[in-house]
């Protein structure tokens, strides 16, 4: 495993994190406690050392169960999020809440159940008004200064208006923002490094894989219950087709398969650490045989660029 630093906080991030909402939850699967402590300490071996979960991630049994599984002294990042109401779900939807109260008293309630100091707290799907609003902001320092939590960020979402919610989060003074990065979606996402390189932000992303699209399985047909049901299935299925005619040839001539090709341009950029959903021991282990320090030259990223564009002429056409 190679780390990078998350921008200005001197934290050292393992290049692979491990995307905890697989944790506890049927998100992405069925349940399995068992299932969930072998992946946390498979891990551990393989030299993750950040961890990012949430407080509604099966109201609170991702935390509780990652907390638990890195008890014992070890020395790791463990990143989570706020601004739903845990347990509280109208018409199949968490509800957010970001008032000042409940912020505070949901970063102890994760504090509690992850029972260590929350590395990076971070708000959840905020609105670009939540965002700049300087008091809520106050009272997540405050939580700094009380010793719960060590740093402040923005996991940014739904993917709606990222691009000016990542720029606001930058122009606050956030420490970080977590944003969707990918073959197939690439901005936002460049403008937010370029800016948040500028500023020493920490730069972290997610969802490499675009929904098993950029995988080797190529499995788009989820369970009711999982979450990659949220994506729009026309764009699965254009996406699907454009990554087998286009992108898996470029994979190909590299000696690579698409989960490779996948997290080695994420890595090929300046940003502090991919996010993975990693289901099983076996793909933990391949996403993360993926960070090995070679990754894509200047010639292939331009070629993805350049592949980017023209997928995304397609959809629009």
């Amino acid at each position: 495993m190679h780390y990078r630093v998350l921008g200005s906080t001197g934290i050292k991030v393992s290049e692979v994190s491990f995307g905890a909402w697989v944790i506890g939850t049927g998100m992405y699967g069925v349940h399995d406690r068992d299932h969930d402590m072998a992946l946390i300490r498979m891990a551990l071996d393989l030299g993750i050392n950040t961890f990012d979960t949430a407080d509604m991630y099966g109201d609170g049994l991702s935390e509780k169960i990652l907390g638990e599984a890195l008890r014992g002294g070890y020395d790791v990042n463990v990143f989570t999020k706020v601004g739903y109401e845990v347990g509280k779900i109208i018409n199949g939807r968490h509800i957010q809440n970001f008032s000042v109260n409940h912020i505070i008293n949901a970063a102890r309630e994760s504090f509690n159940r992850l029972g260590r100091r929350i590395t990076l707290l971070q708000l959840h799907n905020p609105p670009i008004n939540v965002i700049r609003d300087r008091e809520l902001h106050r009272a997540l320092l405050k939580l700094v200064e009380d010793g719960y939590v060590e740093h402040v960020g923005v996991a940014l979402g739904p993917e709606t208006n990222i691009l000016n919610e990542g720029l606001a989060a930058i122009d606050e003074g956030y420490e970080s923002i977590m944003f969707v990065f990918n073959i197939l979606e690439q901005e936002p996402g460049r403008t937010l490094m370029r800016r948040g390189a500028e500023r020493s932000i920490g730069l972290i992303t997610r969802v490499p894989h675009a929904s098993n699209v950029l995988t080797s399985r190529q499995d788009i047909n989820f369970r009711p219950n999982d979450h990659r049901n949220l994506r729009d299935r026309d764009w699965l299925i254009k996406a699907l087709d454009f990554t087998n005619t286009r992108i898996k040839p470029i994979a190909q001539s590299l000696g690579m398969d698409l989960e490779t090709l996948a997290i080695k341009y994420v890595l090929s950029y300046p940003v502090s650490t991919v996010m993975i959903t990693a289901t099983s021991i076996e793909e933990l282990t391949k996403y993360v045989g993926a960070a090995d320090g070679n990754y894509l030259n200047d010639d292939t990223v331009r070629a993805l660029e350049s592949l980017y564009a023209e997928f995304t002429k397609s959809l629009n056409g």
